[in-house]
């Protein structure tokens, strides 16, 4: 659900390897997200692209490696 945040004791390589790629995407080493809970994405002052996580004030930065996965959207 919208309001669930979790914390796993796994590497971040292994969860990944088993959540399906077209409902959660990496956007940072240590974030992980479920692409239906994205607002929107914005960029900040640097030009950092930030993910706005719907029902949330909170907002998570997307790194350089990862900022091919919002192209498009």
């Amino acid at each position: 659900t919208q309001s669930i945040e979790a914390l796993i004791r796994k590497p971040i390589k292994e969860l990944i390897d088993e959540l399906d790629p077209a409902e959660f995407w990496q956007i940072h080493r240590s974030t992980v997200v479920r692409v239906d809970a994205v607002n929107h994405v914005s960029r900040d002052f640097r030009g950092k692209q930030i993910v706005h996580v719907k029902g949330s004030e909170e907002k998570l930065e997307v790194s350089r490696t990862f900022n091919h996965l919002f192209k498009q959207m």
